[in-house]
């Protein structure tokens, strides 16, 4: 029977740091690898608050990206 098996997680924030020439956003992100497979969205919502309050740049979004692969 096959499954799903966790391998990895990372989670990915997304800053507007400035606008281009025609005004739209320019936007910039940054990559927190080794996010444990187990991690409430609390805690996560906890360090993201915590980094984005070192960040001189407006949060345009937080990411949680697992990765899994299939057992067979």
């Amino acid at each position: 029977m096959a499954a799903y098996n966790f391998e990895n997680a990372t989670l990915k924030l997304s800053f507007e740091t400035g606008v281009d020439e025609q005004g739209k956003p320019i936007i910039t992100s940054k990559t927190y690898r080794n996010v444990r497979a187990n991690v409430e969205a609390s805690q996560i919502a906890a360090v993201v608050q915590v980094l984005t309050s070192l960040s001189n740049y407006t949060l345009q979004k937080a990411q949680k990206i697992e990765t899994e692969f299939v057992e067979l």
